[in-house]
């Protein structure tokens, strides 16, 4: 019964033969010179090493057999190949301060407006395209990732890092290629269109340097007093932080802004949101879908008039590989209905 149970005895044998034994039952069709080198690895620096050893019953085999064939059945992804970049010159147009503000929706061959970023993946349904502001843009270079046809696109989302604020009015993703070029055309003194890095708040007090004014290109510091320095409002930074994947805030109106922004209210809520949500104006999961409903509970700056979670929650996972985590300020507000940021010890 304990042979049935456990298999056969385990017996000590240096570590090229189990190696050998295991080839031999695993039948794998691999280089005989990678095998040779093995071998010859495995004699060098196991040598007369001893390890237990277990040889497979013929039922262990069969399994085995039938798991190998099940890995050879399945579809081999097809290989990609990376588009080669390349600068427009309607890109480089956006440093010079002299001419008349572009038309960005007219120049669709470079630009396109934010929602096309999720063009060929599997939440593009879902991210609401008449929910995001009309001045937040992509270069066409910032989505096109791959050459390769008639595959998902999930993998191949550019992580989005380089903006250009420009003229004070637009926000434009572009790719670390274009960023590099632009770094040589933008050192006016006047900084109505600005680079910046933004970076995804991924940890607590973590900088995200987008309003920082030492590292926009150019500076924000040491301009003409006539100039006021542009800074991104909440309103707008909560957008961004939805499109790359934040899961934390650096102040409470950050927080504040970004329930906003996705229509939710979450705890705790005050005495007048927990009526309403015994009422039923405010979902389980904390959505407010009725817009005379928000109006009531002073939720001013929705951007989504559909439940947003969902498409949220797969963009979290998409940016970071893994799902939102339950102990993050953003994690906590989308998993779990509760503002976690000003409420807890940091």
């Amino acid at each position: 019964e304990l042979k049935h149970m456990q298999g056969t005895a385990k017996v000590l044998e240096i570590i090229e033969k189990i190696y050998i034994a295991r080839c031999q039952q695993c039948n794998h069709h691999s280089s005989t010179i990678i095998h040779n080198i093995v071998l010859r690895r495995l004699h060098e620096y196991g040598g007369t090493k001893q390890r237990l050893s277990q040889l497979l019953d013929e039922e262990q085999q069969r399994e085995l057999e039938y798991e190998l064939e099940e890995e050879r059945q399945l579809a081999q992804p097809l290989s990609s190949k990376p588009c080669c970049p390349r600068l427009n010159t309607e890109i480089i147009q956006l440093c010079d301060i002299n001419s008349q503000v572009m038309n960005l929706a007219r120049l669709s061959n470079v630009f396109h407006p934010l929602p096309h970023a999720f063009t060929g993946i599997k939440f593009f349904k879902q991210c609401q395209p008449n929910s995001w502001p009309s001045n937040f843009w992509i270069s066409t270079e910032f989505q096109r990732v791959t050459e390769t046809k008639l595959i998902s696109l999930d993998p191949f989302m550019r992580p989005p890092r380089w903006i250009i604020v420009y003229r004070n009015q637009h926000i434009i993703f572009i790719t670390a290629f274009e960023a590099n070029w632009l770094m040589v055309y933008l050192t006016s003194k006047s900084p109505v269109t600005t680079l910046r890095l933004l970076l995804p708040r991924v940890k607590r007090f973590q900088s995200i340097f987008v309003n920082t004014p030492t590292l926009t290109v150019p500076s924000l510091i040491g301009i003409s007093n006539r100039i006021i320095p542009y800074f991104i409002a909440n309103e707008w930074l909560v957008q961004l932080f939805v499109f790359n994947g934040t899961r934390y805030f650096d102040i409470v109106d950050e927080q504040t802004a970004y329930c906003q922004c996705l229509s939710l209210c979450p705890q705790p809520r005050t005495s007048i949101e927990k009526a309403a949500f015994g009422n039923g104006w405010i979902a389980v999961d904390e959505f407010v879908s009725d817009s005379n409903h928000r109006r009531c509970l002073s939720i001013n700056q929705a951007r989504f008039t559909l439940n947003p979670l969902t498409f949220v929650k797969q963009l979290i996972e998409n940016r970071n590989n893994f799902q939102a985590p339950l102990s993050s300020y953003v994690g906590s507000i989308i998993c779990n209905s509760y503002k976690t940021y000003g409420t807890i010890t940091e």
